[in-house]
Order: C-alpha cells, then sequence, then structure tokens
C-alpha cells in the first residue's frame, strides 16, 4: 500500500546562481538557485512567493517590477531589492523595469 503524497512531484531543477536565475528567465527557460528563493518558469519570475518579473504574451518582452526602496511598487525585503537588480541588468537582454 503506498501513502498519499502531499504535493505534486516537480521536475528537479539543477540550482544555478541568481544571476542565472535571471538569464534564464530572459530566455525562457526555467530555473531555481540553490535555496528556492529565486526562481522563474521561464515566463515569471518570483522572489519567494512575490512575483516580481513576467513576460509580455504579445512581445515577449520581460517586464521586472521595481520592488525596491525607490521603486514604484516599494520595497519587500533586502534580498527582494537583490532579485530585482538580477533581473533589471541582464548581460545581453533588455527588461523593462516599471
Amino acid at each position: 500500500m503506498t501513502r498519499p503524497t502531499k504535493h505534486v512531484d516537480r521536475p528537479k531543477i539543477q540550482p544555478v546562481t541568481n544571476d542565472d536565475v535571471a538569464a534564464r528567465w530572459a530566455q525562457g527557460v526555467p530555473g531555481t538557485n540553490h535555496r528556492k528563493t529565486f526562481h522563474t518558469d521561464g515566463t515569471k519570475l518570483y522572489s519567494y512567493n512575490l512575483m516580481i518579473g513576467d513576460t509580455c504574451p504579445d512581445t515577449g518582452a520581460k517586464v521586472v517590477k521595481d520592488y525596491t526602496a525607490r521603486g514604484t511598487y516599494g520595497f519587500s525585503s533586502q534580498t527582494t531589492s537583490c532579485h530585482v537588480g538580477k533581473a533589471r541588468y541582464i548581460p545581453g537582454y533588455q527588461t523593462i523595469v516599471v
């Protein structure tokens, strides 16, 4: 007899650096950091459970929500501010910060 699981089995994703999580989001590829606090499904980008980035369905443009002290959405946490910074400046990619 097997016990029912409390969670859905997800494909294992090899952890990457925070810079690589942002780059994977820009490329449309899933990724997560080692603590799973910064992750993407390739379309949306999350800091903890807060969506800080999204992809425009019409143009494919990457849009970053500015959750920093002086940002439009206001301060969330120091870690989230760092994640926003990684998403804001992805080498080789252009992002729109709102």
